[in-house]
């Protein structure tokens, strides 16, 4: 809308008004930004505040050279600002040069240059100074001398030097190719861009930010063979090269491409293609389908130090409340569904990865008979964290003795154990038992021992023994632990 106004309002000026306005505008300019405005003026570029293309070549060789660099600079302090005790190093970048605040120019121009619709000069200054590696020097106050590294254009991002998101730069980038789309062949653009989506400076970005692009037919499918044949030849590369390498930082940098590559397939299959779970039910089972991708998913974040805003979350969200939306786990192969609890289970239900709550949800629609839940509870049990629930699964579906073996098993400090147990014996007519458990809990617990002093009491005045009454009585009334209100109470009511 405002272009068009202002093209109206143009439309209705003399060459002679327009003159005017252009040097009235040129007045106004302080001295610093009067040779961009004259430049910009000639043509020679259009974004006035961003380095020529000159310029940025002439930069470009600078750093190349080694003449243009950052500094390492690091201090030991045993105290930091506050007085208190650090006893560590910290170390930083200088940056005498400014290379950073004429990085930011150029990217920002560049983003500037895709409002103007000039895509090739965009995408050739990207493909220039994206792959830029800065030369580092000691910096002269410095305590300690920096590895031999060279320091990239993702390192000046993580290190907060830019003001620009790198994210941003990498979706320009992207941007600019793909809307060149007249010089390009389908194939050629898949290649292109598959190289570019691997670059350190779009980590962050996928595929899926072409939709809606006016991109060539068939594209989505090129990259996904292209990157299909990459990943067979990095397995094999990887299989040969570190079969025996437990760990290895050559091993890591190839393992992290490896998943780059894979997560792009990933993305390409789920959001820019047919996704899974679309697909007719006679083709296979919608469960095998599901958690297969589900893996996947999973297996992208496994390399990630934070799982909090990637795109594989929302997708494994959704997978999940597709699967309970729909149901029908009855259909479902009960040898599939027990692989899946294992898996849950062998995971803690992906906690880790922020999943508890649905994971655990799904769970409990695997099971539909008792024998599975049975089978469900010998999972469980051999888990370190889950042996509980195993023995309330088992108590559920009738395998009592499991039950009572897990609790007499863990007659530790806490009542609860003990208050289950004395239950069970209650309920099978077991008093001696319970009455002993009653007991050694009260030795034990440091918990509650409300219920435990409960039971005692009233057992001893089913068997009518007034002396141990009393004394269990008095004894409540010292214990820290035994709400003798409580006591009290409940005795009345069973008078």
């Amino acid at each position: 809308m405002f272009i068009k106004q202002v093209e109206e309002q143009l439309s209705k000026m003399s060459e002679a008004e327009k003159d005017a306005w252009i040097l009235s505008q040129a007045r106004l300019l302080s001295e610093g930004r009067q040779q961009d405005f004259l430049i910009s003026l000639s043509d020679e570029k259009k974004i006035m505040y961003m380095p020529s293309q000159s310029e940025i070549e002439e930069f470009c060789e600078k750093v190349e050279s080694g003449e243009l660099y950052l500094e390492y600079e690091t201090h030991y302090y045993e105290f930091d600002g506050e007085g208190n005790y650090k006893d560590d190093w910290e170390a930083w970048y200088n940056d005498p040069f400014e290379a950073m605040i004429f990085l930011n120019r150029i990217f920002r121009g560049c983003h500037d240059l895709l409002i103007l619709n000039e895509y090739k000069t965009a995408a050739d200054i990207l493909d220039r100074v994206c792959g830029l590696e800065f030369k580092m020097e000691e910096a002269e106050d410095s305590e300690d001398y920096a590895e031999d590294s060279l320091f990239t254009v993702l390192d000046a991002d993580k290190e907060g030097m830019l003001s620009v998101n790198i994210s941003d730069v990498g979706t320009d980038w992207v941007t600019a190719v793909v809307r060149m789309t007249d010089q390009w062949e389908s194939k050629e653009l898949a290649n292109i861009l598959v190289k570019i989506f691997q670059h350190p400076v779009c980590r962050k970005i996928n595929p899926h930010i072409l939709i809606g692009e006016a991109i060539p037919e068939g594209l989505f499918s090129h990259m996904q063979n292209i990157l299909n044949s990459e990943i067979i030849c990095a397995e094999i590369m990887f299989s040969k090269m570190f079969s025996e390498t437990k760990y290895s930082h050559e091993k890591h940098l190839f393992e992290t491409k490896l998943k780059r590559k894979q997560e792009m397939v990933l993305d390409i299959r789920l959001r820019c293609l047919e996704p899974v779970l679309k697909k007719s039910q006679q083709e296979a089972s919608v469960l095998s389908s599901s958690w297969e991708l589900l893996q996947e998913l999973l297996d992208q974040l496994r390399f990630e130090r934070y799982a909090d805003d990637q795109w594989e979350i929302e997708e494994i969200r959704k997978i999940c409340e597709a699967l309970l939306k729909r149901g029908k786990f009855e259909q479902e192969d009960w040898e599939l569904r027990k692989k899946i609890l294992s898996d849950m289970i062998k995971h803690d239900y992906y906690k880790s990865y922020g999943y508890y709550e649905p994971m655990l949800e799904l769970s409990k629609k695997m099971c539909i008979k008792p024998e599975e839940f049975l089978a469900y509870a010998e999972i469980m049990e051999e888990s370190v964290y889950y042996k509980k629930n195993a023995a309330e699964l088992y108590h559920q579906y009738g395998r009592d003795d499991k039950y009572v073996s897990y609790l007499e098993a863990h007659l530790g400090r806490e009542s609860e154990t003990y208050a289950a147990l004395i239950a069970y014996y209650k309920e099978h007519n077991n008093f001696d038992r319970a009455r002993q458990v009653a007991e050694q809990g009260l030795e034990n617990c440091k918990d509650d021992l409300t219920d435990l002093f409960i039971y005692l009491l009233m057992d001893a005045k089913k068997n009518k023994d007034e002396s141990r009454y009393r004394k269990l009585y008095s004894s409540a009334k010292r214990r820290r632990g035994a709400d003798i209100v409580r006591i009290a109470q409940t005795l009345k009511g069973c008078l």
